[in-house]
């Protein structure tokens, strides 16, 4: 079998059996789950960092597929719960907590309430700042233009003349 094969290294030639270079099923899985988050993998594999128990301590591979799998649960969900709350939030909004969080450099995290917490803030900003540029573009919209009232007098005189009516005039024809 495959398995049973031994593997020579090209370099110092050393024998191996093909069952030493398999990876565990969750790594392979962690893999798969960070190519889902693009270009937002360094924050998240930053965040991962804070659910260690210490700097010295890693987090075993079943423990940070679980985090993942969680995020992109709220990713794809565009929301969460928290105290018994739906909150719907952007998935920018959480990259944004997630990168910030990952920024503090905390460690002993057990839950994702803290990011729940800055994403809840950072999606009320933004909403926020969505409103107040939206604001802004309607304001431009209403504008009144300063040449308005002379070309509503070039419209007007063009009708009385008769210069528009001619041209709808030739169309119903």
């Amino acid at each position: 079998m495959i398995l049973d094969a031994k593997l020579i290294c090209p370099k110092c030639g050393c024998e191996s059996p093909f069952k030493a270079f398999q990876a565990p099923e969750e790594i392979m899985e962690i893999t798969r789950l960070s190519a889902r988050f693009g270009k937002n993998w360094p924050w998240t594999e930053e965040y991962l960092h804070c659910f260690r128990s210490s700097l010295d301590r890693p987090l075993k591979p079943g423990r940070m597929k679980m985090i993942l799998e969680e995020l992109l649960g709220f990713i794809d969900q565009a929301g969460f719960n928290i105290d018994k709350h739906w909150y719907t939030i952007r998935p920018d909004a959480i990259f944004a907590a997630t990168k910030y969080v990952a920024q503090t450099n905390k460690t002993g995290f057990k839950n994702h309430n803290y990011l729940k917490k800055v994403a809840i803030d950072f999606n009320l900003k933004m909403i926020q700042k969505d409103e107040k540029e939206q604001d802004t573009r309607a304001r431009e919209a209403m504008k009144r233009d300063p040449k308005g009232p002379e070309r509503i007098k070039d419209l007007m005189g063009r009708l009385g003349d008769g210069e528009i009516g001619r041209y709808t005039e030739g169309r119903r024809q």
